[in-house]
């Protein structure tokens, strides 16, 4: 199809439309319903992901050709279940033997379906008075944006007032 035909098709809508695109694309989807070349003009830039569309759609849906085989098969894992946790924990930081990962993330033994390991509670932590290093101490976080704001403001105008 020449693009001069669609192009032309295209000045058309617009002029019609009075440059509304909205219409003009209106029109186009009218005209193509019963002008065949115009359709294909149009889809032909699009025709290889229509019918990848239209093959991936079948194929979800089960359609079984005669003679075809089905997908192939994957190999199964060559890793023993201890060196894919050793592997598992490695990349999790954790300590190898299905413990909790330090990253606080999913363990090997999580991952594998292993025991289940008791997480250690995390330590609490209280402000030291003075702040560190006998600096001013932190303010608590807000609550809510307005606060945080306003805490920001605070912050702002109280260096704004040092030397």
């Amino acid at each position: 199809m020449s693009d001069s035909y669609l192009d032309g098709k295209v000045r058309e809508a617009l002029v019609a439309a009075k440059g509304s695109r909205s219409l003009a694309q209106n029109a186009l989807m009218k005209w193509a319903m019963t002008d065949d070349r115009l359709l294909k003009a149009m889809a032909q830039p699009f025709i290889k992901a229509i019918s990848g569309a239209a093959i991936a759609g079948a194929v979800k849906r089960g359609v079984s050709v005669p003679g075809m085989s089905g997908p192939p098969a994957r190999p199964a894992p060559k890793l023993s279940q201890s060196d894919l946790m050793q592997v598992l924990s490695q990349l999790g930081g954790g300590d190898g033997e299905g413990g909790e990962s330090k990253g606080g993330g999913l363990s090997a033994a999580d991952i594998l379906g292993g025991p289940p390991v008791a997480k250690p509670a995390a330590p609490q932590r209280r402000p030291v008075a003075g702040g560190v290093a006998g600096g001013p101490a932190k303010p608590a976080p807000p609550a809510d944006q307005a606060s945080a704001i306003r805490t920001l403001a605070a912050v702002y105008a109280r260096n704004r007032k040092r030397p």
